[in-house]
């Protein structure tokens, strides 16, 4: 049986004392606008053995084409007005939860979920309320909206994990809520506060009261969870870390261990010692983490410690 490369080498061979000329020299004796018929497309899909199949590596696409099954997703933007008939016709008047497709005349029976911004059957949106996360960022809104049941269950997996940096998405939340400010205040003390009553072997009774807030203090300040705005709310938050801190903060006066810990203003000398959680008198270097009081100590001025420990460096 004869291939068209062993014609194509058989051909090329009764030239062998001739130079060939370069593809880009060739002509085609017709063109493809002349030709009679075009050129064959390639089928988009062709029949296998299904036996042939399983040894394939096969990746997992979502959805279709024309529809993709909503993916876990943290939503902080706020969702205009909705507009049942311009969303259904981004959605293709199609489910965004299971992809079902219905005539435009039954589209009132869809329902919105407010977390997503679309349009769900009434098999995937049951009426359940929940909060919503943007909702509470920008606007301090604790009103439960109706959501679809797959946001329903992604909220309720994320309201305990601290996963919002409210004061950078809005830095104006403070306006909204005197709690919020308060509550963020007792955090970052206590999150100073934590270092001293957990490493003081005086201090077990205080350390008792600290583990259950603690996954809360030892992470980022400024970052919340659901579950935690809830209770700023409510006031319980504020509660709480009132309690924490004042115990705490007992304890660090009357501890000698503790107080030993504390600094003393290098610019002033005053002996009156200072903690890094004293925000309105207290200052503290970015660099060395060294307190001195805010009236003596100025930002322009290179820190007092960090250039003593660079000095002794200097001379090793």
């Amino acid at each position: 049986i004869l291939s068209a490369e062993g014609v194509a080498l058989s051909l090329i061979s009764k030239f062998n004392q001739k130079q060939l000329p370069r593809a880009s020299e060739l002509e085609w004796l017709v063109s493809e606008e002349d030709a009679p018929q075009a050129l064959l497309p390639l089928p988009k899909s062709w029949p296998i053995n299904p036996d042939d199949t399983q040894d394939i590596p096969v990746t997992p696409l979502r959805g279709t084409r024309e529809w993709a099954p909503p993916r876990p997703q943290i939503i902080l933007t706020l969702h205009s007005a909705p507009t049942r008939k311009v969303l259904m016709d981004k959605q293709d008047y199609r489910c965004a939860g299971c992809g079902m497709r219905v005539a435009p005349q039954y589209a009132s029976k869809f329902r919105y979920c407010h977390y997503l911004g679309r349009y769900f059957c009434t098999g995937c949106h049951t009426n359940q309320v929940s909060i919503i996360p943007a909702r509470i960022i920008h606007k301090w809104d604790f009103v439960r909206y109706p959501v679809s049941n797959f946001c329903y269950r992604l909220i309720e997996q994320m309201y305990t994990d601290p996963l919002f940096r409210i004061f950078e998405i809005n830095r104006n939340i403070t306006k909204r809520t005197k709690n919020l400010e308060i509550v963020r205040k007792y955090v970052i003390g206590l999150h100073y506060m934590k270092d001293y009553i957990m490493n003081c072997r005086f201090a077990e009774n205080v350390q008792e009261c600290l583990i259950t807030e603690k996954p809360f203090i030892a992470s980022d300040p400024d970052i919340y969870s659901l579950d935690n705005l809830v209770n700023i709310r409510n006031g319980e938050m504020k509660r709480r870390l009132r309690f924490l801190a004042e115990i705490s903060w007992r304890h660090i006066l009357e501890c000698q261990l503790c107080s030993a810990r504390g600094f003393i203003c290098e610019i002033c000398q005053k002996q009156d010692i200072i903690f890094p959680w004293q925000q309105r008198t207290v200052s503290r270097c970015k660099r060395c983490g060294t307190c001195f009081h805010s009236a003596c100590w100025n930002k322009e001025n290179p820190c007092i410690r960090c250039q003593r420990i660079e000095k002794r460096n200097n001379n090793i």
